[in-house]
């Protein structure tokens, strides 16, 4: 796969998610946090089967370094969560939430002692 194809395809589900989750908590307001938790089992139960085969496979991150990055990248996407109930414009809070890529990545440098 291209590079550009690869970027633009992540970039357009991004915020395709962020749509949706838009829409979605102006529907039904507080679903926001149940929407984050399914995507985070999702993603959880997909890492499991495939990247660590049910298992079996050792992990290359420790599973406690893991642990605090997924509970820090959690808390900081419930707390993004909250701001769509405080009528925010959507551009301003998509730049909110993309900035917990960057939190992650530092977290990522300092605990684990990635470059």
């Amino acid at each position: 796969m291209r590079p550009a194809l690869g970027v633009g395809l992540v970039f357009a589900g991004c915020c395709s998610n962020v749509i949706f989750l838009e829409l979605l908590v102006r529907k039904q307001p507080g679903c926001g946090n149940i929407v984050t938790f399914a995507q985070f089992l999702f993603i959880a139960v997909e890492g499991f089967l495939f990247e660590v085969d049910l298992g079996r496979k050792q992990p290359a991150i420790p599973l406690r370094h893991y642990a605090k990055m997924v509970a820090m990248f959690f808390t900081s996407n419930l707390v993004n969560n909250y701001a769509l109930n405080l009528n925010i414009a959507m551009p301003l809070h998509m730049i909110f939430r993309s900035g917990s890529l960057i939190a992650n990545m530092i977290l990522g440098i300092i605990i684990l002692k990635k470059r």
